[in-house]
């Protein structure tokens, strides 16, 4: 095959003083394969995205290998072993399970936009730095950095940081780790945390709520709770409403009041490469960063893979990412 000169446009311009529309024509293809050569060679040096196809984001309550294919019921075992083996209640919680996923539409969130994603996490800092030493997730909750007001200037309201926790746990189950029996290790940072929070009823309603849809809705979830930097108030709190939990629950839960035990256990669970220092007492017993010099969070990996879905799915509906101010 006969390969073409490049032809500047310069050239072109005298090409076509002399042979009229036929030069004319013959500049217009050699220009537009140049154009077409040049768009390839610029998709080549594009760096290729990890993100799924946001139209397969659709997850349902049921998963290959949670039970559900050999139950008699089509009961995820996860359900089960929340009723202790009883049948009965175990289709009951799961019945209403399906139906709070579909009153919420969870099957499709992670396809659906979320525009609210960085003010809800601005009001509640929520967020996942990592795996732990057993490959866990981590997730951190810093309950005390709840900013009601915050979210009532933006108008957030407390369903709209129950569905943004829904969100970041579906991301969780769906694409982190999707074996069915996956579980999470959970840091609440109650730092900050007075009296006058807890008698605050919206942020009482709201912890409430968040509690009893994740205990209903993703039951044997949990490898274990830490409860960091406590008040000593709250342990009296805590031995109040511990014998109402169940045995297995009070074995995953841990009560923290800060200072050297607490940091040594932070470290001894969640690995010194994924903890967050602004969660230690003493941020000099791991290395520092620049970024986490200069910001206190340093966002892991895992949450920043998650906010680009978030935006590439406001980007296939035509939205914006709302401004945190």
């Amino acid at each position: 095959m006969e390969c073409t000169p490049f032809i500047n446009r310069k050239d072109a311009k005298r090409l076509l003083v002399r042979g009229g529309e036929s030069a004319e024509a013959e500049v217009t293809t050699i220009e537009m394969a140049k154009v077409e050569v040049e768009e390839e060679e610029e998709e080549d040096k594009r760096p290729k995205s990890n993100l799924p196809d946001i139209d397969s984001l659709i997850f349902g309550a049921r998963k290959p290998g949670d039970g559900s294919e050999s139950d008699p019921d089509q009961l995820p075992s996860r359900f089960l072993l929340m009723q202790k083996g009883n049948r009965e209640k175990a289709k009951l919680a799961f019945e209403h399970h399906l139906q709070w996923r579909e009153e919420h539409h969870v099957d499709d969130i992670l396809k659906r936009p979320h525009p609210k994603f960085d003010l809800c996490k601005r009001m509640f800092p929520v967020y996942i730095p990592g795996l732990d030493r057993q490959n866990h997730i981590v997730v951190v909750q810093r309950v005390g950095l709840i900013d009601v007001e915050y979210g009532d200037k933006h108008g957030i309201s407390g369903d709209d940081l129950i569905m943004h926790y829904i969100y970041m746990v579906e991301y969780c189950w769906n694409i982190i780790d999707s074996a069915p029996g996956a579980v999470m290790t959970t840091v609440m940072d109650l730092k900050g945390v007075h009296m006058s929070t807890i008698r605050d009823g919206q942020i009482r309603g709201f912890l409430k709520k968040i509690v009893g849809t994740m205990s209903n809705n993703y039951p044997n979830r949990s490898n274990k709770t830490l409860v960091i930097n406590a008040p000593h108030w709250f342990n009296t709190a805590y031995r109040l409403v511990k014998p109402l939990l169940r045995p297995s629950t009070r074995a995953k839960i841990s009560i923290l009041n800060g200072g050297k035990v607490q940091d040594q256990m932070l470290i001894d669970i969640l690995g010194a490469d994924h903890i967050p220092r602004e969660l230690l007492n003493d941020p000099t017993l791991i290395p520092s960063t620049e970024d986490s010099e200069n910001t206190g969070h340093v966002m892991s990996d895992i949450e920043k893979e998650m906010r680009d879905l978030c935006i590439a799915s406001l980007e296939k509906h035509g939205e914006t990412m709302l401004p945190v101010a």
